[in-house]
């Protein structure tokens, strides 16, 4: 991560279309991925390759015959890996227990414990084992002169959670038309659409709290039935809906259409002079439509809420290009130089009506809400990016290799006087293997080693952030009447310039006894300067912060890669892929006025973030436990005079003699210390086998899940089981954790960021394993090749992390990893084939 504010996705580039999303392709269509993570690699494609490319083509036709091609599947998911909650019988006993352990009455007699029994499961009621089924069918050939590929996919996708899910529709044409020899023209088109029914799943008290945080928090003694008014049962204590009202009482489908589009011609002007004009767009229709009813509380309230939102996305390039590719004896020369024209605009409208005659209509008619309760808005947004650039490649006697390029970037979002900004790089390498004095040993098949720096620039702000512009404001009386006012939006600032990262590799490319043993290795560090940060400001100013350029962020590590092809038997072959990387990441330089930032408020945990030299950036900062207080200890001329036996002890850093904000800590950060993948492949006679792990290892989450089990809103919610049947007691002093007796004490907003709630979330995964076999085909007809698989997805995860995905993350801000209740990662098995004509 480079970026404390900005994004730090990397760029999608498909078919030479920046920009694009994976989740918009069909995997069937992809022909090859490219991964280019260093700046000299990378940097030819400007401002948004500040954290990497991801070059996908996709596939082309051949020459011949047409040929059909089937690929599909079905599967069946589940959630495999639930939270351990208390059931009805442990949630009542340890109510009532804390109750008397706080000097009060028991609460729930032992005959309604009895009663109850286990409970409601919640989990089980809105987890389901769904399906999920693919398609694709193709057709590719062409002649002389053409080729073309054609692609249709279908995916339903029904989610683990009751009415969540997702269909995708996907068709594609890719064709190639080469009328001279001199002349190529190329068409990449494809349409997708999305069809989502989404759940709430955020969180809060009320009517704030989404499907999955109201099944774990819910009181577990209350069922999913209806009671006699029509409505489902809550408990006004607990402040939570039931789950089942907001699976009823809310209905929302997300609708994305997205039509990717490319062009291009290539025209060779002389020998290797070749000019290349391609011309791009991405359109994307998003439209949102929620309909609250009387079964939710809000809906209840108003009588019914409609509310729809969309959003037109509009993406153009244009790019034109010349390169040269010429050899002078044994100097050979690839040169480089174009400019690209690239345009953003989104047109967003949100509209909602409220008190409707009928729940029937849902979103349909709007207007036969109430007018008073009409809500407009609508805006429009615009950014334009234009580039020039060039690059050279030199290679001398096929060992030697240079490489060069500089990109001139230019964004409308900066002031006119930081508009414009360079970004050069060069890499140079060393074909060793390729030397005469290497050419009698048979050790070494390849062994090259490289080097390379380059500069990338990010101009990851919002539109007009740096002038001044108004919104509408609150209403004053003028003249007598009622009249709308504008207020500013933000303050501006004239003076951001671009967010650089400068980069420098050294690696070394191998491989041995006749490529048996292959790998890379990759020592990189990169700098990033000016950061473009949303620094807090004071109250007073009206805001709550203003983007500014402020220090160095560095990440520094080694990749590595090994490929080995350990049995090459006639019917037996085993093949290893591994890939392993180590990252540090350190904040190196702040400007004196905020040598310490500290933000990041998640939930109703309050600031959990720090920004300061030499830690990472977004660590996590909050109180160190060293313990549980215990009868016989002097809590009274301890630190915490005021705490319980039972209750945390809070490390006194500065030791001051009190606890205090400036008794904080670094407790973790986001950023894997290790990430490793490990792939064998074995292939016997027709069956093929592939097992894919992957793991991470040495990184941190703020789990708010455990935040709120054991510092809850109320003590009536439901609490993760092993945080209360290990608790302390006077007959359990050895415990995990705290009593949970007067637990308001000592649970402040930012009380709760501590050692129990910043957890270890490393983990190993077996990702996927897949069995498949190649039929003979004796007799088969019209088939020319039959292939059927079965597979596992997500099989197995170890980790100590308390929830569904440790590698997950619900609202983290910037590069930050907070959890609470994500949409679970599913278990899935499939079988399926692939089928050709």
């Amino acid at each position: 991560a480079n970026s404390i504010n900005s994004s730090n996705d990397v760029l999608i580039v498909i078919d030479g279309l920046p920009g694009g999303s994976v989740t918009a392709l069909s995997p069937d269509d992809i022909e090859s991925i490219e991964v280019l993570k260093d700046a000299s690699a990378s940097a030819i494609y400007g401002s948004r390759a500040a954290n990497g490319v991801v070059l996908i083509t996709t596939k082309k036709g051949r020459k011949g015959q047409m040929e059909v091609s089937y690929n599909g599947y079905v599967g069946f998911q589940d959630v495999k890996d639930r939270v351990d909650m208390l059931n009805g019988r442990e949630y009542l006993t340890v109510l009532n227990e804390i109750n008397v352990e706080s000097g009060g009455d028991i609460i729930h007699s032992p005959q309604k414990i009895e009663e109850v029994g286990d409970g409601y499961d919640w989990q089980d009621i809105i987890f389901r084992n769904s399906i999920i089924h693919n398609h694709q069918l193709s057709f590719q050939g062409g002649g002389d002169k053409s080729t073309y590929y054609v692609a249709l996919n279908y995916l339903d996708n029904e989610g683990v959670i009751l009415k969540s899910g997702e269909k995708k529709y996907n068709a594609r044409v890719n064709y190639q038309l080469q009328p001279s020899d001199r002349l190529n023209f190329n068409l990449n088109l494809s349409a997708n659409r999305a069809a989502t029914d989404v759940i709430r799943l955020g969180r809060g008290t009320n009517e704030g709290v989404g499907v999955l945080s109201a099944a774990l928090l819910f009181d577990p003694t209350i069922g999913p039935e209806r009671n006699a008014e029509g409505y489902f049962d809550v408990n006004p204590l607990v402040a939570i809906e039931n789950p089942m009202a907001l699976l009823e009482g809310i209905d929302q489908l997300n609708v994305i259409n997205t039509v990717y589009a490319t062009t291009s011609a290539d025209y060779e002007i002389l020998r290797g002079l070749k000019a290349t004009v391609r011309l791009g767009t991405e359109l994307e229709n998003f439209r949102s439509d929620v309909y609250e009813n009387d079964q939710f509380q809000i809906g209840r309230g108003v009588n019914g809420r409609a509310t729809i939102n969309s959003n037109e996305n509009t993406y153009w390039l244009a790019e034109y290009l010349l390169s040269y590719d010429f050899t002078l004896g044994e100097h050979d020369f690839k040169l480089l130089g174009g400019i690209t024209y690239e345009n953003f605009e989104r047109r967003t409208l949100y509209s909602q009506a409220s008190d409707f005659l009928s729940h029937v209509t849902g979103t349909n008619l709007l207007q036969s809400g109430n007018s008073d309760t009409y809500v407009v808005q609508s805006g429009k947004f615009v950014n334009r990016l234009s580039s020039k650039l060039g690059r050279l490649n030199y290679t001398f006697k096929d060992r030697y290799l240079l490489t060069a390029s500089l990109r001139v970037d230019g964004t409308s979002k900066f002031s006119d006087k930081n508009k414009f900004a360079y970004f050069p790089s060069a890499s140079v390498g060393w074909k060793i293997s390729s030397e005469p004095f290497m050419q009698s040993q048979d050790l070494f098949s390849e062994l090259k080693i490289r080097a390379g720096y380059g500069e990338i620039g990010n101009q990851g702000i919002n539109n007009f952030e740096t002038i001044q512009t108004f919104r509408a404001g609150s209403n004053a009386v003028l003249g007598g009447s009622l009249q709308t006012g504008a207020v500013p939006a933000r303050i501006p600032n004239v003076d951001l310039v671009w967010e650089t990262t400068k980069e420098l590799n050294l690696g070394l490319d191998f491989a041995l006894f006749d490529y048996r043993l292959s790998g890379s290795v990759e020592y990189y560090v990169r700098n990033t300067d000016d950061q473009l940060f949303q620094q807090p400001v004071p109250f007073t100013t009206g805001f709550n912060s203003v983007r500014v350029n402020l220090g160095r962020v560095r990440n520094s590590g080694v990749d590595f890669s090994l490929s080995t092809k350990n049995i090459t038997g006639k019917r037996f072959r085993w093949e290893t892929d591994v890939v392993l990387s180590l990252l540090k990441n350190e904040v190196v330089e702040l400007p004196e006025f905020a040598q310490r930032i500290i933000y990041g408020g998640f939930g109703f945990s309050g600031n959990y973030l720090i920004v300061q030299e030499g830690s990472p950036i977004a660590s996590f900062y909050g109180y160190q436990i060293d313990g549980i207080f215990q009868v016989n200890d002097d809590i009274a001329n301890s630190p915490q005079p005021n705490a319980l036996p039972g209750h945390p002890i809070f490390h006194d850093t500065n030791g001051d003699g009190a606890i205090t904000a400036d008794d904080k800590v670094i407790l973790g950060d986001p950023f894997p210390d290790m990430t490793f993948g490990l792939n064998n492949r074995f292939s016997f006679d027709r069956f093929n086998l592939e097992i894919y792990l992957i793991g991470v290892q040495g990184v941190e989450t703020f789990n708010n899940l455990v935040a709120e089990s054991l510092y809850p809103i109320n003590k009536e919610r439901n609490h993760i089981a092993r945080n209360y049947l290990d608790r302390w007691t006077v007959d359990n002093p050895d415990a995990e954790f705290p009593s949970g007796v007067n637990y308001t004490s000592y649970s402040d907003g930012e009380n709760k960021v501590n050692t129990f709630t910043v957890q270890d979330a490393s983990f190993i995964r077996l990702k996927n394993i897949t069995l498949s076999y190649d039929l003979p085909l004796l007799n088969a007809g019209p088939f020319k090749s039959v292939n059927l698989y079965v597979s596992g997805e997500n099989m197995l995860t170890i980790s100590d992390y308390d929830g569904f995905d440790p590698d997950g993350n619900s609202d983290g801000v910037g590069v930050s990893r907070a959890t609470f209740t994500d949409y679970p990662i599913a278990r899935t098995f499939r079988i399926g084939g692939r089928l050709g004509f």
